[in-house]
């Protein structure tokens, strides 16, 4: 009985640990053709947590899609006549919009309900967060990236003045720097409170931030010894993490280029023959292809290649193939995993049964 008793200890023992692993844990998607409402030719570029996308046009147009509501020109937001050359770059949970105005070639802030707002001349904005601070580039007077915060006013970030720039709901700032002894190279960065900060590296010379949560994470691509690119998370609790686990001699590239709240992350990156996919990580298990994540109904016409935003939701925005045909597109979340037994349930399970067995062995012992 004692050695049975211990071969149900090492059993126990066992299976705790292996069901103690990271497990893969991504939901399953519908698709809603977003490009059927906005035109084959148009890119969502943001999507908020209430649902709203940001599509920029092929031509000079731009529209926001709000659910319940479908599709409005930027430029009719924004007091001016449909059709009229606009560029949105930014959307908050607000259903604020940033952009470019090419008819008064200035940069706006259009806010539901209130007269659209104009920024000085020589003045871009890119992004604009919930608390209402946007940030941007300027070219007259001291010159470079700037953040603006209400009841602050402009302030100059020390990073490159690059169209990419991310900002938080805490005001952090994350973009790019010219690397120390370089003239060229770029090196992710991160700018809050305490100043700027270099992200590390995947040990080759060049990082690009792509993306920023409100922890304060940022993900993006960086090169690797060998001169490959990789998609790359940061935390401040782990550095910066090599999310391509398909061997450092994998011949192709990937991308980070979302990532929510929550830690879900979107990209892309090239197969093996070549082509673009999209995928989704939760950062510890490598590069998951988003295309194996649709419906039958979403599998059977699209292609997903690219992802540019994350929800807090998990809803996502990027442009892919249907039928062929480039369009872009809404993911919507259908079904949650069921994670798997964490070690406290096995626990729960085993301990009952385990007390049981030392009984037994107790009694067998004293007979």
């Amino acid at each position: 009985m004692a050695n049975r008793f211990r071969l149900f200890v090492g059993t126990f023992v066992t299976a705790q640990a292996l069901v103690s692993l990271p497990a893969q844990a991504l939901p399953q998607y519908s698709v809603f053709d977003l490009g059927a409402l906005t035109g084959p030719a148009t890119d969502a570029l943001q999507i908020n947590d209430v649902g709203q996308v940001l599509v920029r046009g092929g031509g000079s147009s731009t529209f926001l899609y709000t659910p319940g509501s479908g599709v409005a020109d930027l430029a009719q937001l924004t007091g001016l006549a449909a059709g009229s050359p606009i560029a949105g770059y930014g959307l908050n949970n607000l259903g604020q919009v940033i952009g470019q105005s090419g008819r008064r070639d200035r940069s706006f802030i259009y806010r539901p309900g209130q007269p659209t707002e104009y920024l000085p001349a020589r003045y871009t904005a890119y992004t604009l967060n919930d608390a209402g601070q946007y940030v941007g580039t300027r070219s007259s007077g001291a010159s470079g990236f700037f953040r603006y915060t209400p009841g602050i006013g402009y302030e100059r970030v020390p990073l490159s003045p690059v169209i990419t720039h991310l900002l938080n709901d805490r005001g952090t700032v994350a973009g790019l720097i010219v690397r120390p002894g370089t003239e060229t190279g770029t090196a992710a960065a991160r700018y809050d409170a305490t100043g700027v900060h270099l992200l590390g590296n995947l040990g080759g010379s060049e990082s690009w931030s792509r993306a920023l949560n409100n922890a304060g994470d940022v993900v993006g691509r960086a090169t690797t010894a060998s001169g490959l690119s990789h998609a790359f998370l940061y935390t401040d609790a782990g550095g910066m993490v090599d999310l391509d686990t398909r061997g450092m001699g994998h011949p192709f590239f990937s991308m980070a280029t979302a990532i929510n709240d929550h830690g879900l992350i979107g990209g892309e990156f090239t197969d093996t023959d070549g082509s673009h996919r999209a995928f989704l990580s939760d950062g510890a298990s490598g590069l998951v292809d988003l295309n194996t994540l649709l419906n039958p109904a979403g599998a059977a016409h699209w292609m997903i290649e690219s992802v540019a935003d994350v929800n807090n939701l998990g809803q996502i925005v990027g442009t892919g193939r249907f039928d062929g045909q480039r369009r872009s597109f809404i993911l919507n979340v259908i079904s949650t995993p069921v994670p798997e037994p964490g070690t406290w349930m096995l626990m729960l399970i085993g301990l009952p049964v385990l007390r049981r067995f030392g009984r037994r062995s107790g009694s067998a012992s004293a007979s």
